[in-house]
């Protein structure tokens, strides 16, 4: 579906003068459009009444699952199922992950997801609350995560069969990227005293170009309450997982992590020296201990290119944004002459009769919506609208013909004249 009924751009348009436009430049990216409106419509998904799904869950409702159930517990221990679910107070879409059959022993663990509600980064998926329920027919522990519509995880995104990641330098940019990324959300977590425990290629989400977020942070903190590691020996299994992250990017395989010898060679022959280099930091043992402020200062000019990309991409959307801008005017001026023509009350006022000022906006309507081909069919040129509609809306003094239907009057008018009769006749109805 072409959204604005013009065919794509052909492939010659660097051949136009540099006063010319491809129709298409005064409208948003088609591409863009179709991924926001995917999105949009990936928000309003919603299922019949079934028996299997409660009405209401807490302070949620209109619950949708996300995921095909599972049969198997998950690299948590515990059966998951990920659910799409709207707040009764704010009306806003969250996504609940709900740990199945699990009971909750110590009410202490419940303030463990407090530090993970205050902790806002723009690659960490923020964690809204936790409570148990028994709406499901069990004992469930519920966590709420912001949503993300179509996002993917790492997993599926580059591993999956029919996934078609980027390769040779177009890959190594990306690896790039995911390391500056999840560098600064280690960065946040770790300094706010906490650990991700999750860091694995079904735990991050991709969200857009290049952009990815951690995933289910706070979980195993709730669900280890009990049996948890000393904070220090979690974050540095934190940065044993990204490397081994890494490894598995750069051959494209999540079987990398277990031969990491071989794969480090692959990486050494196929990849930068600074990409080895990190890797090899993040996978040695601590001595004495590792931080991830030493893989930020390894990442150097890296992070750079990371910043010029984010600025690129910002630059591309507020253009594309612009082009939006007062869009709504088109539909501003059709409220208007809705509002003026052929109105009941006035139909005795000689003001607003067929023989008075508003006469011309009656033709004008006619004009723009009842126009006919040269063998008698109706038109039906959204072009001609559109341009018609703009040329009121900016008054400019380019006459045009109206006829009454009868074809017994004939006026020539200009689009000043018609915006000014619009103008009178609207204050006349705030009067």
């Amino acid at each position: 579906l072409q959204y604005h009924l013009y065919s794509p751009p052909l492939p010659h348009v660097s051949n136009l003068h540099p006063h010319q436009r491809m129709i298409q430049s005064f409208f948003m990216s088609d591409r863009l459009r179709e991924e926001l409106q995917k999105r949009n419509e990936a928000v309003h998904h919603s299922l019949d009444e079934s028996g299997y799904l409660p009405l209401e869950l807490y302070n949620y409702h209109s619950v949708y699952p996300l995921e095909q159930p599972k049969m198997i517990p998950g690299s948590f221990g515990y059966m998951t199922s990920v659910y799409r679910v709207t707040g009764s107070v704010d009306g806003k879409p969250y996504v609940l992950r709900r740990v199945e059959g699990f009971r909750l022993m110590n009410e202490m663990a419940m303030s463990t997801i407090d530090p993970w509600r205050r902790l806002r980064h723009v690659n960490i998926v923020s964690v809204r609350e936790a409570f148990t329920t028994k709406a499901f027919g069990d004992y469930s522990l519920a966590f709420v995560y912001d949503y993300h519509p179509l996002a993917t995880t790492l997993a599926d995104h580059y591993f999956a069969p029919g996934a078609t990641p980027p390769t040779g330098p177009a890959l190594e940019k990306t690896i790039w990227s995911f390391i500056c990324q999840v560098a600064s959300a280690l960065k946040t977590i770790h300094s706010a005293g906490l650990s991700v425990r999750s860091l694995e290629a079904s735990k991050i989400l991709v969200t857009g170009k290049n952009r990815f977020r951690l995933n289910c942070c706070g979980l195993l903190d709730m669900l280890m309450f009990d049996v948890g590691k000393a904070l220090p020996q979690q974050q540095q299994e934190d940065l044993i997982r990204f490397g081994q992250l890494i490894a598995c990017l750069a051959c494209l395989s999540l079987t990398a992590a277990q031969n990491l010898p071989k794969s480090i060679d692959f990486l050494s022959r196929n990849f930068s020296t600074d990409l080895k280099n990190v890797t090899l930091y993040l996978l040695s043992k601590p001595s004495p201990m590792k931080n991830v402020d030493d893989v930020i200062t390894m990442m150097g000019p890296r992070i750079l290119h990371e910043i010029n990309s984010a600025h690129h991409y910002n630059d591309f959307l507020e253009t594309e944004l612009s082009k939006e801008l007062e869009n709504g005017r088109i539909t501003r001026l059709l409220f208007q002459l809705g509002f003026i023509n052929e109105r009941p009350e006035f139909s005795l006022d000689p003001r607003w009769s067929e023989t008075g000022d508003r006469y011309l906006l009656k033709l004008f309507r006619d004009y723009l919506f009842h126009q006919e081909d040269e063998n008698g069919r109706p038109s039906l040129d959204v072009a001609h609208v559109i341009a018609t509609l703009n040329k009121l809306d900016a008054g400019v003094d380019e006459k045009i013909g109206l006829m009454s239907r009868d074809e017994r009057t004939f006026l020539i008018v200009s689009y000043r004249e018609l915006k000014r009769s619009i103008k009178e006749a609207l204050n006349e109805l705030r009067s």
